[in-house]
C-alpha cells in the first residue's frame, strides 16, 4: 500500500497502536518466541559477568524503589536500572541475536524493557509477546532503513545503540495501550535519545550501547503517557531521525508491507559467542579441523576470504582482553584450531586471551577481503608445513538465515548460558516457563522466576 513520504512516523505509530496479535501469522508468531528464548537465556548466562556486576554496584546507590528483577542477582531494583542492567547482561557475552540484513541485535532491549514494566503493570504472556513482537519488528526495519542499500547511510555508529530505543518504545507502548497521537510523541522521545558509535567496540561501553535502549524507551513511554510531547515526525521532519543519521533512507525498508512483510523472519542466534561475521570462519576451521585431523603445530599459515563486514568490524589481530576479542577473527581462528572449540571460556582474558599458544598462533593467520561473500560466508585454506593445503568454503554458517539454529539448538544453548548463573535444576525450569511464556496470566512471572 503506497504512504505518503510525510507520514512514516504516524504509519508506524498508527501500525503499532492498531496491530491485533491474533493477526501475526503463526511462523511469525514463534519465530518472536525463539528470539524472546534465546534473550532470556543470553540475559541470565550474562548476568554475573564481572563487568555487569560493575555497572549494577556503581548505579545502584542511586537507583530507586525495588520495582523489578535484575535476572540472577537474586534482588529488584527500579524499573529504569533492571531494565538497563538486564539489556546490559544480555549482550556482554556478544551472544545475542542479530539481523541477517541489518546486523542489529533487537531482542536485549526489546525484552528487557517489556519485562520490567510486566512487574509493574499487569500484562499477559500473551501479550507481552505479541508487543515483544511489533517492538523488534520496527527495531530491525529501522536499522535497515538507514544501513542496508539501497540506503546510504555510515558505519560508524552502532546500529542497536541508534534503533534499540525506538523498538523498546513500540514494545512498551502497545503495553501501556498508547493511542496514536501518544505513540507518535513516545517514538519522538525515544529516537530522539539514539546514540551509539563503533569506536566503543572492544570496551565495556560496547555492550552498554545497545542496553541504554532499554530504559530509554520505557521511559519515553511512560512519559508519553502522561502526556509529554514530542514531534509527530520525528522521523521523516526536517532535521529528523532519518536526515541525521543517513544520506539516503530506504523508507520502503521502513514502512512498506507492515503486516505482510515481516524483518522479525530474518532474526538470527549465534552459535558462538563473538561478533556476528566471525560465525562462518569458526564453522570453516572447526570443520577443517575435525574433519581433516589437522593439527595446530603443524600449520604454516591459515587464510581467509572474508566479507567487507568482516574486514571492518573484526580485523584485529592481537586483542589485550575479553571485549576486544569479541571482535577478533584472528583470536577465534587460533581457539578454533588450537583448542577445537569456540566457548564463553575462550575468550576469558587470563587463561585464553593472554595464552601464549593462542597469541602465538595469530601470526599465522591473514584476511583478505572479497566483496563476493556474504556476511554468512567465507573461504578458509590452511596451509601446512610440508605445503599441502586444505580448503573449506561456507556459504551459510550455522545460525544463519539459510541455516538456522534448531529450536534443540536454542534449548542447548540456553541451558549453557544459564546453568553456571542458576543451576541446571533452575535452567531446566525456566526453559520450560520461557518456552510458555505465551500461556502466562501474569507475565512477571518469568521475571520473578529468573531473580
Amino acid at each position: 500500500m503506497p504512504f505518503a513520504e510525510n507520514e512514516v512516523t504516524g504509519r508506524l505509530a498508527d501500525y503499532v497502536v492498531t496491530a491485533d496479535p491474533r493477526d501475526l501469522p503463526s511462523h511469525v508468531r514463534h519465530e518472536a518466541l525463539r528470539s524472546f528464548f534465546n534473550i532470556v537465556g543470553c540475559t541470565i548466562g550474562g548476568a554475573r559477568h564481572e563487568i555487569v556486576d560493575l555497572a549494577d554496584k556503581t548505579l545502584a546507590p542511586f537507583a530507586g524503589p525495588q520495582q523489578a528483577t535484575l535476572f540472577a542477582r537474586s534482588r529488584k531494583a527500579d524499573m529504569m536500572h533492571a531494565a538497563l542492567i538486564n539489556a546490559f547482561a544480555s549482550s556482554i557475552y556478544s551472544f545475542d541475536d542479530t539481523h541477517a540484513q541489518a546486523v542489529v541485535h533487537p531482542s536485549g532491549p526489546v525484552a528487557a524493557a517489556v519485562l520490567a514494566l510486566a512487574e509493574m503493570r499487569a500484562v499477559s504472556g500473551d501479550d507481552l509477546l505479541a508487543a515483544f513482537a511489533l517492538g523488534v519488528e520496527l527495531e530491525c526495519r529501522l536499522c535497515k532503513a538507514v544501513s542496508v542499500p539501497p540506503a546510504q547511510g555510515s558505519m560508524a555508529w552502532s546500529g542497536t545503540g541508534i534503533s534499540g530505543g525506538f523498538g523498546a518504545v513500540a514494545a512498551v507502548g502497545k503495553l501501556l495501550k498508547l493511542d496514536t497521537e501518544r505513540m507518535r510523541w513516545a517514538m519522538g522521545i525515544a529516537l530522539s535519545q539514539a546514540s551509539g558509535f563503533r569506536a566503543m567496540h572492544g570496551s565495556m561501553q560496547a555492550s552498554m550501547m545497545p542496553a541504554q535502549g532499554a530504559p530509554v524507551g520505557l521511559r519515553a513511554a511512560i512519559m508519553a503517557e502522561r502526556g509529554f510531547t514530542a514531534s509527530p515526525v520525528a522521523l521523516e521532519g526536517k532535521y529528523g531521525f532519518l536526515t541525521v543519521f543517513c544520506d539516503t533512507p530506504d523508507l520502503d525498508a521502513l514502512a512498506g508491507g507492515l503486516g505482510t512483510r515481516f524483518e522479525l523472519l530474518s532474526n538470527t542466534y549465534k552459535a558462538y559467542p563473538c561478533g556476528i561475521v566471525i560465525q562462518p570462519i569458526i564453522d570453516a576451521c572447526l570443520q577443517l579441523r575435525n574433519e581433516k585431523g589437522i593439527a595446530a603445530d603443524r600449520i604454516a599459515r591459515v587464510d581467509i576470504q572474508a566479507s567487507p563486514g568482516t574486514m571492518a568490524l573484526c580485523n584485529n589481530r592481537n586483542p589485550k582482553n575479553e571485549l576486544q576479542a569479541h571482535v577478533s577473527l584472528h583470536h577465534w581462528v587460533a581457539v578454533a584450531f588450537i583448542r577445537g572449540t569456540a566457548r564463553i571460556q575462550d575468550m576469558d582474558t587470563e587463561t585464553a586471551v593472554r595464552d601464549p599458544a593462542l597469541m602465538a598462533f595469530q601470526d599465522k593467520v591473514d584476511a583478505v577481503l572479497n566483496p563476493a561473500i556474504g556476511s554468512d560466508g567465507t573461504e578458509v585454506t590452511v596451509t601446512m608445513n610440508d605445503g599441502t593445503k586444505f580448503v573449506c568454503k561456507i556459504d551459510h554458517c550455522i545460525g544463519s538465515a539459510t541455516n538456522p539454529m534448531t529450536d534443540q539448538d536454542l534449548e542447548r544453548k540456553f541451558a549453557a548460558m544459564a546453568e553456571p548463573a542458576i543451576g541446571a535444576a533452575r535452567a531446566r525450569e525456566l526453559v520450560a516457563k520461557t518456552w510458555g511464556v505465551g500461556a502466562l496470566a501474569d507475565a512477571g512471572e518469568l521475571s520473578r522466576a529468573s531473580a
